[in-house]
């Protein structure tokens, strides 16, 4: 399919400030760039494991300052990867299982592409994480684009 034809407005970026999806951040703004797209940023808060009734435990107290602590880096977030902020429409922080919540995220929104870090991992530890990328691209409702940390650099700086 042509590029002409290829329409593009929504792009989701999972970010969980590391070095890779920091690069999935430029690839995405070189997309929407090209595409004349916004940039929706998320990052997803994992629970920690509390028992119900805890409320107003620490550790419900910790996630919430975690959550806006969450909020104020991921608002900054473009800057510090030198993303122009024209670019992003939103940035949004959800709490619950990564692979879930940026799928749900992609679907409500109805963004048209996920473009997301892979670490790479292998073996044991692959086995025991599982792979967040590898449960988006399974889930996704929408096409998924997969950054790779280790692989060649595709884009162009002028």
């Amino acid at each position: 399919m042509p590029s002409e034809n290829l329409q593009i407005r929504s792009i989701l970026v999972p970010v969980d400030f590391s070095g890779p999806s920091t690069k999935a951040l430029k690839y995405a703004a070189a997309f929407a760039e090209r595409f004349g797209a916004k940039l929706t940023l998320l990052h997803v808060v994992e629970p920690i494991g509390i028992p119900d009734f805890a409320a107003t435990s620490p550790l419900m107290i910790e996630s919430e300052k975690l959550v806006r602590s969450s909020e104020d880096k991921l608002r900054g977030w473009p800057n510090h990867c030198d993303i122009k902020s024209r670019f992003v429409e939103k940035t949004l922080v959800r709490t619950g299982k990564a692979f879930h919540e940026i799928t749900e995220a992609a679907r409500t929104l109805k963004v048209d592409l996920i473009i997301i870090a892979t670490n790479g991992a292998t073996g044991v530890k692959h086995l025991l994480l599982g792979s967040t990328t590898e449960r988006v691209v399974r889930y996704a409702a929408c096409p998924v684009f997969v950054v790779r940390e280790q692989e060649r650099d595709i884009l162009r700086v002028e």
